[in-house]
Parts: C-alpha cells; sequence; structure tokens
C-alpha cells in the first residue's frame, strides 16, 4: 500500500480515539487567583514523580469553574488541584502543613489529606466524562 495513503488514514484514527473530561469545580473560596489542575495517567504521575498527562492554569472568576481537557485519550486518570488565590504558584500550607488555601481531587477524596492515586482514579470513557470535584 502506498504511504502517502496510509498516513492520512493513521492520523484520522488516531483523532478519533480523543476523548473530553469536564470538570465542574464547587467551593472556591475567593474569586481571585488561579487553580491549578494536573491529569495523572498513573500513580508516579499523581505523586509528583512523573509527568501529567495534561495540565491547566485557570482564572478563578467565582465560587463555581467549569474547566475542559479535549483530546485526551480514554482510560484511567486522576485529578489533582489547587487554588492559587495569592498568585504564589504553590499551595500554602501552616506549620504542620495543613492547607491554608483550597484543594481538592477526583472522586472527592482528600479531605484529611492527600489520597493515594487508587483512591482518585476514575474511568475517561470514549464519549467523554464530567466529573463535579469539591474544592476543600
Amino acid at each position: 500500500m502506498n504511504l502517502k495513503l496510509l498516513l492520512p488514514a493513521l492520523l484520522l484514527g488516531a483523532s478519533a480515539e480523543a476523548a473530553t473530561l469536564i470538570l465542574s469545580l464547587e467551593g472556591l473560596r475567593e474569586a481571585k487567583g488561579h487553580v491549578h489542575i494536573a491529569v495523572a495517567a498513573d500513580a508516579a504521575a499523581f505523586d509528583g514523580k512523573g509527568k501529567p498527562a495534561a495540565v491547566r492554569t485557570v482564572e478563578v472568576t467565582g465560587p463555581r469553574l467549569t474547566v475542559t481537557f479535549p483530546d485526551l485519550a480514554p482510560g484511567t486518570y486522576a485529578v489533582s488541584l489547587f487554588h492559587d488565590a495569592n498568585g504564589n504558584g504553590k499551595l500554602d500550607t501552616n506549620f504542620i502543613g495543613i492547607p491554608k488555601e483550597g484543594y481538592g481531587f477526583s472522586n472527592n477524596v482528600g479531605a484529611r489529606g492527600k489520597p493515594k492515586f487508587d483512591e482518585a482514579k476514575f474511568t475517561l470513557v470514549p464519549d467523554g466524562t464530567t466529573l463535579d470535584i469539591l474544592v476543600f
């Protein structure tokens, strides 16, 4: 078969495998700063020891926010996020490590500390997935 004919077919097939993840965030405390979001495809990326499948920083405009991640491969992922209200690029904590800024995870786990990947994982289906995430 001619390679010139095969290549476009392969590229079209790859784009058909993309799915969309929509995150609906609720509970943002202040309408200022940014939310930093990471979508991890494995435990290493979720723990900050690997590269996330997708990252996004979004301006906070109110207590609710919708963020879309198009073109992800269907599969298993976990989301982590934090609300950087003061704009210093990190999640601020008190002297014993308790967050002073909002944070959240897929499956709304982690109210008492960072969960494991297996607790926060979900399946992104080919038709797309919408998650509601509470910001603690």
